[in-house]
């Protein structure tokens, strides 16, 4: 698999479109029919797979539950009882010396945890099933099958057990280079998954542990296609061990940056598989929240994926309580995402909030199954109970423990019965509307200054020009809406121009493509919401969240956030000696971040970044480096859950520069600047205009969002969806502030 970048191409910009679907037995007994009408429904969908010009499938697979009439064959023991053995299948190493090393690696990872061994096999195929281009292409899957520690422990002590050795075998099979090619497709006392370079009908045939009739299983899902962003590899085959994804995750390269924050935090370390997908990421992170913080399958699909909840008025109170102390620590994984999950006791169907693939489901007498397509499956129309779909934020699961089929209503409604959410929710979050006015006399002046210079002297020092004014920030004073002009707004980059107008510029929007097309943000807006929460990540503990409806705040909001006792908070200025030098920046910078880091580590809550007093003496840092600098600097110290940042700078002059501190890290903005303008130019009044402003740059920020597919205004928000414009990324200093950004040029 290839994954290195060559001249301008990325193959992480790859996309493509996949299928998937699942079927289950209402009454639990394991069933060789279940394989048979899910190869049918595999058979139904090539078009949903990618198939090269030899005939080559670009992947596909199956998860089932573990059958019991098979392995009791396999093993010759007729006493193997459900949850009593668990079964690992691996790709083995590219190179055939080391299959011994891995064998050894895998057994004695195992066995450390007081497992047997019962069995170890080659999963025996079916060539003939392919073509004969594809069996180059194939990679042999061996097999071991293992007898749980005696005395046998709960079925949750198991499943960690498991977790933990298939954790140690990842973290030496992936950083070992002897071993490149080790994978485990599964571990689990639940489930097995088979998968490889296949077209969807051949999934099923070239398996012949799947065609054998003594395979008898009540539940099986699936997935055609290779794992998005990703090239056709058996290791990024789908289903994953969860889960199987249709659709691509848009909020991932913000996922993967708030799991390492996270991990950090932890003290450990995230293992990912080379060349890893957008799902193959959410799976590892789904199964992290099932296994070891021990949250159960549905809640934690919820919770990672929400529905539009903010904008939706028929949600329950309990529900929309539960979805709000959700929003305060959960990250949102959000698509376009059909996501069909199971554990071998629960199999569910989910999509996102925007809804934007399909998911069909049947029920008849003895099946519940839901499919990328309807009819992939010919039932006899007698026995057919219910045809429908899941529509957007929407889901259908079934429970084998109570034989029951939960559509979305009732699963949110059990799952908001299980704790006190709106008590939980009081403790932990108040609205900023809710925080008392600050008295009279405790109010100073938005324009309150300490340092030496005249009002045009700020502009200039915060970079700003006639053009800022006349094109910018005016218009949207005065109007509430960007100015709009023939061909737009066409200034010069700042590589092109002897007025750098400020690091932002430096910074072009990335925007969604092929399978994910930028998103409406005005047909769209019931799923869209700039809501941000500031503070301490609840699992920090750090005092409640200020929960803020939009992350564009004006003077009284700034004056509420310095007065309130609910969270700790703390001003850090971005300035330093205006006859320094760059080393002196450099140097100021690292100073900033010391502080930063020091009031994280010892209170945690809300860090306002200022430049208000900017002065002959002091000049500003350029506010994008510093967030981007302070974000990596809290990842890199584990404590990036415990402060939110928000920039009070006067840099901040249009709907692009609000951008670039979120999409950097900024939590929220109070763009000085344009208070001071609104002051200047519209004094009888100048609250309304400094809302128009807000109106304007909200709209701008949605579109912005819209261009990367993203619904969430949190979402966005240091997920750094931006490209650099003859800006030096290399260089060792801006590595350190920046080290998720590669120019593409310059």
């Amino acid at each position: 698999m290839s994954t290195s970048i060559v001249g301008l191409y990325d193959p992480a910009d790859d996309k493509s479109s996949c299928g998937v679907g699942f079927i289950t037995r209402k009454d639990g007994v394991q069933t060789h029919d279940v394989l048979i009408k899910g190869s049918e429904a595999l058979c139904s969908v090539p078009h949903r797979g990618g198939m090269s010009s030899e005939g080559v499938g670009d992947g596909g697979g199956v998860s089932v539950d573990l059958s019991l009439r098979f392995f009791r064959k396999v093993t010759g023991r007729s006493d193997l009882r459900a949850g009593r053995f668990c079964v690992g299948n691996f790709f083995l190493p590219d190179d055939d010396a080391q299959h011994a090393r891995a064998a050894a690696l895998v057994e004695r990872e195992l066995l450390d945890r007081g497992f047997t061994t019962l069995a170890v096999r080659d999963v025996p195929v079916d060539n003939s099933a392919i073509r004969p281009a594809a069996i180059a292409h194939q990679l042999p899957v061996r097999q071991w099958i293992f007898e749980v520690p005696t005395p046998r422990p709960e079925p949750a002590v198991v499943d960690r057990l498991v977790h933990e050795a298939l954790l140690a075998i990842e973290a030496i099979a992936y950083n070992t280079p002897a071993l490149r090619g080790l994978y485990p497709l599964s571990l689990s006392a639940r489930t097995q998954v088979l998968k490889g370079r296949l077209n969807s009908d051949e999934v099923i045939p070239y398996f012949r542990d799947l065609v054998d009739p003594d395979h008898a299983v009540h539940t099986m899902y699936f997935h055609t296609r290779f794992s998005t962003n990703t090239d056709p590899h058996p290791t990024m085959a789908q289903p994953f061990r969860f889960m199987a994804h249709n659709g691509e995750l848009n909020t991932d390269k913000k996922n993967r940056l708030s799991e390492a924050a996270v991990a950090s935090a932890k003290r450990r370390a995230i293992v990912r598989p080379p060349g890893q997908s957008d799902s193959c990421r959410l799976d590892q992170t789904l199964e992290a929240r099932v296994i070891e913080d021990s949250v159960d399958l549905v809640t934690a699909v919820v919770s990672m994926m929400p529905p539009a909840w903010e904008n939706d008025t028929t949600l329950s109170p309990a529900v929309r309580a539960m979805f709000e102390y959700f929003s305060l620590y959960e990250e949102k994984n959000d698509g376009p995402a059909a996501l069909v999950f199971g554990d071998g006791t629960i199999i569910g169907a989910r999509l996102d909030r925007l809804g934007l693939r399909p998911l069909r489901t049947i029920e008849t007498h003895d099946y519940v199954c839901a499919f990328s397509e309807a009819g992939q499956i010919a039932f006899a129309p007698e026995t057919v109970i219910h045809r429908g779909r899941v529509e957007a934020g929407g889901m259908l699961y079934f429970d084998h423990r109570d034989r029951h089929t939960y559509t979305a209503r009732e699963a949110l409604e059990k799952i908001a019965a299980q704790r006190d959410y709106r008590s939980l929710l009081e403790q932990s979050r108040i609205l900023i509307e809710d925080i008392p006015a600050v008295p009279a006399e405790k109010v100073s002046s938005p324009t309150r200054y300490n340092g030496t210079f005249e009002v045009h002297q700020r502009y200039m020092a915060y970079s700003l020009d006639q053009e800022s004014f006349k094109f910018l920030m005016d218009p949207m004073l005065t109007h509430g809406a960007e100015k709009v002009s023939a061909m737009g707004y066409g200034n010069a980059i700042n590589a092109f121009s002897d007025r750098e107008g400020g690091v932002a510029r430096y910074f072009s929007q990335r925007f969604a493509q092929v399978t994910n097309p930028p998103l409406d943000s005005i047909r769209e807006a019931d799923g869209m919401t700039l809501r941000v929460a500031l503070g301490a990540k609840m699992t920090a503990g750090q005092g409640k969240q200020i929960v803020i409806s939009s992350p564009i705040l004006g003077h009284l909001d700034m004056l509420k956030i310095r007065e309130q006792k609910h969270t700790p908070h703390r001003r850090f200025e971005m300035l330093y000696p205006a006859a320094g030098d760059a080393q002196a920046m450099v140097d100021a910078m690292t100073a900033l971040g010391d502080a930063v880091v020091a009031f994280a580590a010892e209170q945690g809550g809300i860090a306002v970044l200022t430049d208000r007093h900017v002065s002959h003496e002091r000049a500003t840092l350029p506010a994008i480096m510093v967030v981007g600098a302070l974000n990596q600097r809290l990842i890199d110290a584990g404590l990036r859950l415990r402060v939110s940042l928000i920039v009070e700078s006067g840099q901040i002059e249009s709907s692009h520069h609000v951008a670039a501190a979120l999409g950097f890290g900024a939590s929220a903005v109070y763009p000085l600047s344009v208070q001071l303008r609104a002051e200047e130019k519209f004094a009888a009044d100048p609250d309304a205009a400094f809302r128009r402003f807000a109106k304007a740059a909200e709209k701008s920020l949605m579109k912005t969002m819209g261009r990367v597919g993203l619904c969430t205004v949190e979402s966005y928000i240091g997920g750094e969806f931006f490209e650099p414009n003859f800006l030096d990324t290399s260089d060792p200093v801006l590595r350190q502030w920046f080290p998720n950004m590669k120019s593409p040029v310059g």
